[in-house]
């Protein structure tokens, strides 16, 4: 019998859906689970962002899987491989975290503050959460949430700008979306930062950049034995990467901020840059990450409302959304964790 709580085909992508209190509770089990964040009240200039969820809710592919009683799913192959997709896995959809409109009674440090809580909560379960925002400032409460659970979390991070600034940031109501990783150094947060497709630069005000913050533009797809011994993350038993994987690995927290991609190939983002990634170098660069780190936690941020784009923008976030999905909880022989 279907457990009551579980609303098959009722979340994005197809996924059954479910009430977060279920998952907190344990009365649903999941692997993993995805929740809207329609927030922008961390931005600085052009909003929208809040629209990220409804976009991708409303647009992405509705696809058929199977589903027995306690929500395992199937019903999926990759004609690619000839595989299983997510087969044995159990993923569902949390809904949203607040609505569109904000309601303008919520003050911008209440959001942060649930946020981090609901964050704590879920680091707790057995389930890896994927948040799709809403502006970047949302990183900042999610990786206080998981830092509440696992202790300081390595971050990394794909962006087309370096969101820092050493000016004071006490509380988490003092951040926006162009620095909260300011934030989280001063808060003792996280153990350091990699980020990946930066191509913007900082005011000296902004600046020094603390040693254990490292900006590329190229992710290199260096082997964890390749990785210097300060930002090597091995996996566990959650984030299944093949041999090069152990359990010591630290909690890594992997943040996509869209506007890393091209804007000749996705411009629907606030702060465009020129000569950013394509689509499939993020792909591939995400798919490594989710394969030789330790991930807790994803979240895609800064999708914009654009009537024109919605449809390519919800077409992005899903093709990122299954990639980090399929990575994460299928391992490179196709088994997957059914425990």
């Amino acid at each position: 019998m279907m457990n009551a709580a579980i609303r098959p085909g009722a979340g994005v992508l197809g996924l059954p859906a479910t009430d977060i209190g279920a998952v907190v509770s344990g009365a649903v089990v999941a692997d993993a689970v995805i929740m809207g964040l329609p927030f922008d009240a961390g931005v600085t200039g052009v909003p929208g962002q809040r629209h990220g969820p409804e976009i991708f809710r409303g647009l992405s592919p509705s696809h058929d899987w199977s589903l027995d009683d306690s929500g395992v799913l199937g019903g999926l192959i990759d004609p690619l491989t000839g595989g299983p997709v997510l087969s044995g896995c159990r993923v569902f959809d949390l809904g949203d975290l607040g609505g569109v409109p904000i309601d303008p009674r919520v003050e911008r440090n209440a959001y942060y503050r649930a946020l981090t809580t609901l964050t704590q909560q879920l680091a707790k379960t057995s389930a890896i959460p994927l948040f799709i925002g809403g502006d970047h400032s949302v990183s900042a409460p999610i990786a206080a949430g998981l830092a509440a659970e696992h202790g300081p979390v390595h971050v990394v991070c794909f962006d087309a700008h370096c969101d820092f600034s050493t000016r004071p940031m006490p509380a988490l109501a003092d951040i926006t979306h162009g620095d909260f990783l300011g934030h989280l150094f001063q808060a003792g947060v996280v153990t350091g930062c990699e980020l990946y497709g930066v191509r913007t630069y900082l005011p000296a005000s902004c600046g020094p950049l603390p040693d254990n913050l490292r900006c590329a533009y190229e992710y290199g797809f260096a082997e964890p034995s390749k990785v210097p011994d300060d930002y090597r993350d091995h996996g566990s038993s959650r984030a299944h990467g093949g041999e090069d994987n152990c359990e010591e690995g630290r909690p890594t927290y992997l943040s996509i901020d869209l506007d890393v991609i091209d804007p000749t190939e996705f411009p629907a983002t606030g702060h465009p840059e020129a000569g950013g990634y394509r689509l499939r170098e993020l792909l591939a660069a995400v798919q490594h990450v989710c394969r030789t780190r330790r991930v807790v936690a994803v979240d895609i941020v800064e999708a914009l409302q654009d009537d024109r784009e919605n449809r390519a923008t919800s077409a992005t976030i899903s093709a990122l959304v299954m990639r980090c999905l399929r990575t994460l909880l299928e391992s490179d022989q196709g088994r997957v964790r059914t425990q």
